[in-house]
């Protein structure tokens, strides 16, 4: 059965780290040991980079004309049902096995497929809510501001110029979106590997990147520094010495390469989420 591993306070009886089967070398992995652990996951449980293929693949075959033969309405459901299964499926069965090799307790891929199906309905509802809360609060911080600007005699633009006003308003708008985007950032580790509900995940999460800000800055600047790495050569634009076909090349090998760089990143979460939990 796939472990479930929750905060301290929400563990019944001794939540030591030897109650729970946890290595203190696990709490002391620094976010690019964590890395350098989730790559050698990968080569301990095989079935993540098949799935993880069989994910990629699709998407490829939907960037090509080969699908143009199926009618519009079912290539939707197909990109659709694709991007469910990366951006859920994936990471759900992802943090299980992370669960399970933290805890000495290794999770077979049917005990992993189980837990990511199971805990599917509360991943759909806490991906609302976070959808929901980063567009919409922000938008409420904003109209005080609108308000405020409305009872002015001259408007934003008389004072400073276009641009000036729009950035402006992107960064008060940009601020919270990104902020709570950060609290929200391990909600669903929490949903999967806790077994948290929706709200109950959020607040965990809101806990975690509050004693773990300095750990979040660097996830940010790596994450960015490796999508500009893989993303970049694709926007290249082409030589005209012939070799044309090496950009569409770059471009399926980038945007691949960036797709299993995020599922190593979200073992990499599902890592950090345990440290958070039981330190």
């Amino acid at each position: 059965m796939a472990p479930t591993i929750k905060a301290r306070d929400d563990v019944d009886g001794c939540g030591c780290l030897e109650c729970r089967n946890i290595e203190t070398t696990t709490t002391n992995r620094t976010v690019l040991d964590a890395l350098v652990w989730s790559v050698r996951l990968f080569r301990s449980y095989p079935s993540i980079l098949a799935f993880t293929g069989m994910v990629i693949l699709a998407n490829r075959l939907l960037e090509t004309d080969s699908v143009a033969v199926l009618p519009m309405p079912v290539i939707d459901i197909i990109e659709g049902l694709t991007a469910f299964v990366f951006i859920i499926s994936l990471r759900a069965y992802v943090g299980t096995i992370v669960a399970g090799e933290l805890t000495d307790d290794p999770v077979t891929i049917r005990e992993g497929l189980r837990r990511s199906i199971v805990r599917t309905p509360a991943l759909v509802g806490l991906i609302l809510i976070i959808v929901f809360s980063v567009m919409t609060i922000p938008f409420l911080v904003l109209v005080p501001l609108f308000l405020l600007v409305g009872m002015l005699p001259v408007t934003p633009v008389d004072i400073v110029n276009f641009p000036v006003a729009v950035a402006v308003g992107m960064i008060i708008f940009a601020v919270p979106f990104l902020f709570f985007l950060f609290k929200f950032w391990f909600a669903p580790e929490a949903c999967v590997i806790g077994q948290y509900g929706p709200f109950k995940s959020l607040r965990v999460s809101w806990r975690i990147t509050s004693n773990y800000r300095g750990k979040f800055l660097l996830i940010v600047v790596i994450a960015i520094g490796s999508a500009v790495n893989f993303h970049l050569p694709a926007a290249l634009p082409q030589t005209e010495t012939g070799l044309t076909v090496v950009h569409p090349v770059l471009h399926i090998i980038s945007l691949s390469a960036g797709e299993l760089l995020s599922i190593v990143w979200a073992s990499a979460y599902a890592h950090i989420y345990v440290q958070g939990v039981v330190s």
